[in-house]
C-alpha cells in the first residue's frame, strides 16, 4: 500500500484487514507522515493567527462548530472501530473518551459558552494539559500510525482532533480570549485541573472496575510509564497521576502567579511607608 489510491481505497479499512504497518504508506514518521504532519500543522497554525484577528463572537462561533465536528466524528470513530473490524465487539478498555486529550470535548462548552470562572476552568485545560497533551499527539502519534497511515480515517481523525486542540490553544491565548497572567490568588491555580478532575472520577470508575483499563494512565500500565506502574502499588500510582495533573495544569500560570503577588507585596509595602 504505497500508492495515493491504494490508501483512498482503504481508508476506512479497519486494522485488523490491512498489511503490517511496515508495507502501509504515512504510518508513523514514515516520510509521508512527516510531510503531512508538517503541512497539517502549518495550516493548524495559519489558522489560528487568521482567527485570532476576528470578532469575540466570531471566535466562539468558530469554536463551536469545531467542538461539535469533533463530538460527530468521536462517536462515528467508536462506532467504526466497534462494527468494522474482525470481531464486532466494544473494546471498552480502550475505546472510551476517557484520555487526557479527550477532556477538549468536555472542557470546550465551558470555554465556549460559560462565563467567568467556568469559562476560566474551560480555556484553563485547553491552555495547559489541552495544549501539552495535543502537541505530544500531534507530533508522536504512535497509538494511532503504528497500525494506520496518515491517509486513513484513523489518521485523519487523530491530526484533525489534537490540530483543533493546539488551534483553539493558539486563538485563545493570541486573541486574549484567555490569559496566563490572569491568575492573582493561589486557588485559581487549580482551576485549570477542575475539567480533568472530574473526567478522572468517571475514568477510575472504569479503571477500578471488572473493565481493569489504564484511562488517563492513572495505573501508569501505559507506554512508557509501564515500569514505573510496575513497581508502585495503584494507590501510589493515582496520587502520583493526580499530583502531576495538578502541576500541569498550574504551571503555566505559576511565573503570572508569582508576578502578580510580587507587584501586590509591593504596592501594600509602598502604600505602608
Amino acid at each position: 500500500m504505497n500508492s495515493l489510491m491504494e490508501l483512498l481505497k482503504h481508508f476506512f479499512t479497519h486494522k485488523d484487514f490491512l498489511p503490517p504497518a511496515g508495507e502501509i504508506a504515512g504510518t508513523l514518521f514514515t516520510p509521508l507522515h512527516i510531510g503531512f504532519a508538517v503541512v497539517f500543522l502549518a495550516a493548524v497554525i495559519g489558522l489560528a493567527l487568521w482567527t485570532a484577528k476576528r470578532q469575540e463572537n466570531t471566535i466562539r462561533w468558530v469554536f463551536g462548530v469545531l467542538w461539535a465536528t469533533l463530538c460527530v466524528l468521536e462517536i462515528t470513530k467508536i462506532l467504526w472501530e466497534t462494527y468494522s473490524g474482525r470481531t464486532v465487539s466494544v473494546e471498552w478498555t480502550g475505546v472510551l473518551p476517557l484520555y487526557p486529550c479527550s477532556i477538549f470535548m468536555y472542557a470546550m462548552p465551558l470555554a465556549i459558552w460559560g462565563k467567568g470562572v467556568v469559562r476560566y476552568m474551560g480555556c484553563g485545560y485547553v491552555c495547559s494539559l489541552g495544549f501539552l497533551g495535543g502537541g505530544i499527539n500531534f507530533v508522536y502519534p504512535a497509538n494511532i500510525l503504528s497500525n494506520y497511515s496518515c491517509i486513513s480515517f484513523a489518521g485523519f481523525h487523530t491530526f484533525l482532533f489534537h490540530g483543533a486542540i493546539l488551534f483553539c490553544g493558539i486563538v485563545m491565548l493570541l486573541s486574549g480570549y484567555h490569559s496566563y497572567k490572569q491568575v492573582t490568588r493561589a486557588w485559581q491555580l487549580v482551576l485549570p485541573a477542575v475539567p480533568a478532575l472530574a473526567v478522572s472520577l468517571v475514568a477510575n470508575s472504569v479503571n477500578f472496575s471488572p473493565i481493569g483499563s489504564d484511562y488517563m494512565f492513572f495505573k501508569l500500565n501505559s507506554f512508557f510509564f509501564a515500569p514505573i506502574g510496575a513497581a508502585t502499588p495503584d494507590w501510589l500510582s493515582v496520587i502520583l497521576v493526580y499530583g502531576l495533573y495538578l502541576l500541569i495544569h498550574a504551571l503555566p500560570y505559576l511565573p503570572f502567579y508569582w508576578i502578580n503577588k510580587r507587584k501586590k507585596g509591593a504596592k501594600e509595602t509602598v502604600g505602608v511607608g
